[in-house]
């Protein structure tokens, strides 16, 4: 019997708690946007969106930057015709692709954007690290791509109403261009370890 006792005694000691406290497992040097929403008195928080421990937060992080991930890569794809069709439309210069181009713009910005999102509004992690790693260079290309995605359907409206101008074509090339490079390399870069 006391055997059994000791054993249930150190069974009982050894078992890791896997429930943490706000305050215990908060990074001390989270970004800013992470803690307008997610700090300890974060919005999220005031609104009772947060799941109820931060181990279930740090399960539904990895569950958003899954999807994040994945969309990214649909989002790569859908890029790379949009590119495709806009430079096949002025170097055959006609426009037959002008409703295609159009219309999977729509789309592209559209899942881009869910695909910020997600990002933008998962919890934060359990550290932040100093220094440079691959998710820091992803999250500074991010920088670069997020503005772009902004000003490309911008010059895309004014190339569709002066197609005879060359002026606004060649910005929204440029900022496609750019656009497209910063987000392959963002996504190239989660890929890494």
């Amino acid at each position: 019997m006391k055997i059994f006792s000791v054993i249930l005694i150190s069974f009982v000691l050894c078992q890791e708690s896997t429930y943490y406290t706000i305050a215990d497992s908060l990074p001390e040097n989270m970004p800013f946007s992470k803690k307008i929403l997610w700090g300890e008195n974060g919005i999220i928080r005031k609104l009772n969106l947060a799941p109820a421990s931060r181990v279930e937060e740090l399960k539904l992080r990895s569950n958003m930057l899954q999807l994040h991930q994945k969309l990214g890569l649909l989002n790569v794809g859908l890029m790379g015709i949009q590119m495709y069709l806009g430079s096949d439309m002025y170097n055959k210069g006609n426009r037959d692709n002008s409703t295609s181009h159009h219309y999977l713009g729509y789309s592209t910005f559209s899942i881009y954007m869910t695909t910020a999102g997600l990002q933008f509004f998962s919890p934060p992690r359990f550290r932040y690290s100093k220094g440079y790693s691959p998710i820091k260079i992803h999250r500074y290309l991010s920088y670069i791509h997020f503005a772009g995605m902004i000003l490309t359907p911008i010059t895309g409206y004014y190339t569709a109403h002066r197609p005879n101008d060359p002026r606004p074509y060649k910005l929204h090339r440029s900022i496609a261009s750019i656009t497209f490079s910063s987000y392959t390399l963002a996504f190239l870069m989660t890929l890494l370890p």
